[in-house]
């Protein structure tokens, strides 16, 4: 018995032991005021979140690597390469979060112990490193990319986003009532249906904000960010032909591969201007994915990948099929053209795995919140079940937006998608062209100076012609759909395309090199040229990571946060905490309706500051179910649904016109304002009214003050749309005439 004893400390004791200071991160970003903490004190509370998290990431990244490594294990029975690992390994916790939420499981415990299951077991796998042959030039790339991953890290993924209006209000919120429902289903007094329709999907985010804070979203899109550097990494070793230049070259191929994948990562409004609170970085990610897919060689393997990834993917949200039927459909007429018949099933497997997740998704949504989608809305309005969404919101809010919206965009331009199309073809190919240029003259140069041992030279695979077109071809028709289009939300999304341009560039310019190659073979055959391709490159990247990601970095104060310095603090925030914070001490428990100053309260949306639904969310609310009579209802019946609700304070931001939707209810009018309201408190900066209960009033200056404020606010809405948009949902009208100057909404916050 104590042999036994002593046999499985030994075999065990290490592997706990590994999992130790993830636990300890774990509790530390736990720690109850962390929040409040970040926000107004900073100091060491800051300083152990960051190195919580710096602790606690790599082993996120194991746990989707050791589920993709089981997925294999038991269904393929065979070993796969990291990136599908890492790729299956999240589709597969997309597919389990989704799962564990639907049947309200999503306890911290049970998610906690199959990861620490998964985790153990992947620990039977670990063995000692076995010895590589020194590379220099590999480790010079290898330490550019620490330095970039160490960058965006700090600035992208650890500080919490306090930037972004839709973070706070849309994305966060959701995995924060995910954690405390322990379900991806909404509660009767929070029905947040946006944030439910665009964040249900996302299993692997839902698994995590279990046990960690909602900012978790934050550090899954670094995850995928450096997913997306591997995948572009194994993009670039099948599409750059370096072994048809020569052995000269062979010892080349990894810096290169990694330089390429820096500049994708590091270019300019690419990849690490993204929004990293949002789950952008993981369709772009998955887009990435399905392109290496449908390039290389199909194995069994990959079949399945492609099946599983694509299913999670389209379920997660299901309009970013859309990403998924393009990658298909070229990837399917490449392999047509090189006859493989495998490729072609495998492309077909993509394409009809992302369409099952798609109609599983819109059909998941219709018969819970009575439309598949509320975007685009103009299409599922016509579906829509009034008395299934009436549980959730009001139809008459999202009319509004569609209006209000419809005015910021552009109309649809197949001219102005295909000139943008053309210029990025031509801008790729100039590209190519120069490297292309320069490379030929330095090889020539060297070839005569330093000549080497001549060797057969290889032709390049067919499959890297295909796999060319397959990466130029997606990047045209996603900047073609982009500019087509031109969809505000769409073209956020698309953003990770830009990262595909120097992919793109340098992949056609060493297509252009192995022509050259076989046309003039003896100008390849110098000693020198490597070294001065990989040089070069190395030079490249460290100037655009200084250039862009860490401008960036400096611009944000990244550092000043590792400091200790609190969020309220940083540069580039504007949002006012100490307001909501005020709110709270000073109304207790009490709901409060802004009636102005949408913008400006973000902040007190959903904070966790405040006692849950203190601060009413325009459209995301119990009081927005009741849109009709609130709004478009009479004084009376508004007064009388907004005490039935306990609604009992109202907020007015001073010198702030930005009053939405509510606020334009004929119960708050000059003339009702003196008979309905008294003055709860006031500051510099807000009037918070009540009730009017016995002999209290509300003073002529209040009146006139909150009075001149509302007509200001039409006045400019006026301008901007070139009617009032509330007053044509109100009366059911069209919008009449051209449209104003859109720019003048920018008098909102100051109403100058």
């Amino acid at each position: 018995m104590a042999v036994r004893l002593r046999t499985i400390v030994e075999t065990w004791w290490w592997r706990i032991l590994i999992l130790a200071p993830a636990a300890l991160s774990i509790s530390c970003l736990n720690r109850s005021g962390t929040y409040r903490a970040l926000i107004f004190d900073g100091g060491w509370i800051a300083q152990t979140y960051v190195v919580s998290w710096l602790v606690l990431t790599p082993y996120l990244g194991w746990v989707v690597i050791a589920t993709g490594r089981l997925t294999y294990a038991l269904i393929r029975h065979e070993a796969a390469r990291r990136v599908d690992e890492f790729f299956v390994g999240a589709a597969m916790l997309i597919l389990i979060g989704l799962g564990l939420g639907a049947i309200s499981l999503l306890y911290p415990q049970l998610v906690l112990g199959l990861m620490v299951a998964a985790l153990l077991w992947d620990t039977r796998s670990l063995r000692t490193p076995r010895r590589i042959e020194t590379n220099y030039a590999a480790l010079a790339m290898l330490l550019l990319g620490v330095w970039l991953l160490g960058a965006v890290f700090l600035d992208r993924a650890v500080i919490p986003d306090v930037i972004s209006t839709d973070v706070q209000q849309l994305y966060a919120p959701y995995l924060a009532e995910v954690a405390r429902n322990h379900s991806i289903w909404l509660a009767a007094d929070n029905p947040i249906f946006s944030d439910f329709e665009i964040g249900h999907g996302n299993g692997l985010h839902l698994l995590l904000a279990t046990f960690l804070p909602p900012h978790v979203a934050q550090i899954i899109s670094f995850l995928y960010f450096v997913g997306i550097g591997a995948v572009i990494f194994e993009l670039i070793r099948m599409l750059i032909p370096l072994r048809a230049f020569g052995p000269g070259w062979d010892q080349a191929a990894i810096p290169m591969a990694l330089g390429v994948a820096i500049l994708g990562l590091a270019w300019d409004s690419g990849l690490h201007v993204m929004e990293f609170g949002k789950y952008h970085l993981q369709t772009a990610a998955f887009c990435f994915y399905f392109l290496l897919v449908v390039i290389r060689s199909c194995e069994g393997r990959d079949r399945l990948a492609a099946g599983i990834c694509a299913f999670a993917f389209a379920l997660s949200y299901p309009l970013y099929a859309v990403f998924a039927f393009l990658i298909s459909g070229l990837g399917v007429l490449a392999k047509a053209l090189q006859r493989d018949r495998s490729g072609i099933a495998m492309g077909m497997t993509l394409g009809l795995s992302a369409a099952a997740g798609c109609m599983v998704a819109f059909a998941s949504n219709y018969f819970y919140l009575g439309i598949p989608a509320t975007n685009p809305y103009s299409i599922f309005r016509h579906v829509v079940s009034i008395d299934r969404f009436s549980h959730f919101g009001s139809l008459d809010i999202l009319d509004y937006f569609v209006l209000a919206q419809s005015v910021g965009v552009s109309d649809f331009s197949i001219g102005s998608g295909l000139m943008a199309a053309t210029k990025l073809v031509k801008t790729v190919f100039e590209a190519a062209a120069f490297l292309v240029m320069i490379s030929c003259v330095v090889s020539f140069a060297d070839s005569k100076l330093l000549p080497g041992r001549s060797s057969a030279l290889r032709a390049p695979s067919s499959g890297t012609a295909a796999g060319l077109f397959v990466l130029v071809a997606y990047l045209v028709s996603v900047r073609l759909l982009d500019a087509t289009l031109q969809i505000p939300s769409l073209m956020r999304l698309s953003f990770h395309v830009n990262a595909l341009i120097p992919v793109a560039s340098v992949a056609v310019a060493f297509g252009g090199l192995a022509i050259a190659s076989r046309l003039a073979p003896g100008w390849f055959t110098g000693r020198l040229a490597p070294h001065i391709a990989v040089l070069t490159l190395f030079l490249v990247c460290a100037w655009t990571i200084r250039a862009y990601p860490w401008r960036s970095f400096n611009a944000d104060g990244a550092m000043l946060f590792v400091k200790g310095r609190p969020l309220d603090q940083m540069p580039r925030v504007s949002a006012d905490w100490r307001r909501c914070d005020g709110l709270q001490q000073s109304t207790g428990s009490d709901r409060i309706l802004a009636l102005n100053g949408y913008r400006a309260m973000v902040p007190c949306y959903f904070s966790p500051l405040l006692t849950r639904g203190k601060v009413i969310h325009t459209y995301q609310s119990d009081v927005a179910r009741d849109f009709r009579k609130i709004a478009l209802g009479t004084a009376d019946t508004a007064e009388a649904t907004l005490r039935s609700l306990g609604v009992k304070l109202f907020y007015v931001q001073k010198q702030n016109c930005d009053f939405w939707l509510n606020g334009f209810s004929d119960l708050f009018q000059k003339a009702e304002l003196e008979r309905r309201f008294a003055v709860h408190s006031e500051t510099p900066h807000y009037w918070l009214l009540t009730w009017k209960d016995g002999d209290q009033t509300l003073s002529p200056q209040v009146e006139a003050g909150i009075s001149a404020l509302r007509t200001k606010s039409k006045d400019i809405y006026r301008e901007a749309y070139g009617t009032e948009p509330f007053e044509v949902v109100k009366r059911r009208s069209t919008l009449a005439g051209k449209r104003g100057d859109i720019a003048a909404l920018g008098q909102l916050s100051t109403c100058q």
